[in-house]
């Protein structure tokens, strides 16, 4: 049977694991209630699993894998994640770590999050890029996929969440984002200056949302903007799910911080950045001189 939350949290992993699990219904075109049928769990237990209130232990794993036909190899790795949930430093201790695990994309984990402080100091984060200014960056080596707009809006469209859609089964509410960003990075030439006018014109239309803050960081800053690289801390409605950091590089890749010492630097970072940021007005105000003299 489905298991409690390990210390009541669910962690980055057991998240993926639910989505994981859960999605294999799609395979077969079922609804909850279809699938419930067939493996013997209610809708509302696979409802459940799906948000990570509780999670699918091995048996479980096996017995949704098995009915909805997913790949053995899929099958096989989360019936690991899932043994490895009860006590992964031991798991690990056991087992070693070079297995293949769970992946997660920023977008998975930014659909569950009810609030985004972003720090960007090297491009716009890929969340208010447009096309065109993605594009460039790929044709660079800076991004390797394509840009997705249907998640990209997916996740903008909660910026004016009203109270009715946020009371709909399955809505994580409203999305508050917060972005601080260089003046270096918007005074970039990537993609030359029709681009980019067309990229500071998007941001200026998302500052006029309810949820979107703008926050323009003084050149002057250096050594005390941020971490010295972009990162984003993810906050969650949910009392399951903890605060986590993603720390991102042009070609580093992503970084997961989950546990609390770890995320701890990037919470002192943002308040030493409220000292060198300029206020929402004065930041729009710039943003708006910035693209006139691209013109």
């Amino acid at each position: 049977m489905a298991q409690k939350l390990t210390a009541g949290k669910a962690s980055l992993e057991v998240r993926a694991l639910s989505r994981t699990v859960l999605g294999w219904r799609h395979i077969r075109g079922w609804s909850l209630a279809e699938l419930g049928e067939l493996v013997g769990f209610s809708a509302a237990t696979l409802s459940q699993i799906t948000r990570a209130v509780i999670r699918p232990s091995p048996s479980d794993v096996l017995r949704i894998g098995t009915a909805c036909r997913a790949p053995d190899d899929e099958i096989e790795l989360c019936v690991r994640v899932a043994q490895r949930a009860d006590d992964p430093q031991m798991w690990d201790r056991i087992n070693g770590d070079a297995w293949a695990r769970l992946v997660w994309t920023p977008w998975d984990v930014m659909a569950e999050a009810n609030e985004l402080l972003i720090v960007a100091t090297d491009v716009v984060p890929e969340l208010f890029r447009i096309n065109a200014y993605h594009e460039v960056l790929c044709k660079s080596g800076a991004a390797t996929n394509g840009l997705d707009l249907d998640l990209q809006q997916g996740v903008l469209a909660r910026l004016d969440m009203d109270a009715k859609e946020a009371a709909r089964p399955g809505s994580h509410g409203p999305l508050h984002v917060r972005l601080l960003v260089t003046e270096a990075v918007l005074t970039s030439s990537i993609g030359g200056a029709r681009i980019m006018t067309e990229q500071l014109g998007h941001l200026e239309d998302l500052a006029g949302r309810t949820g979107f803050d703008l926050g323009v960081v003084n050149s002057d800053a250096g050594p005390y903007f941020g971490m010295h690289q972009s990162f984003a801390v993810m906050r969650f409605r949910a009392p399951r799910f903890e605060d986590v950091v993603l720390t991102r590089t042009l070609h580093g890749g992503d970084i997961w911080l989950e546990s609390a010492a770890e995320c701890a630097p990037y919470e002192r970072a943002l308040l030493v950045l409220n000292d060198v940021v300029r206020s929402q007005e004065d930041s729009s105000h710039w943003l708006s001189r910035a693209s006139l003299a691209l013109q």
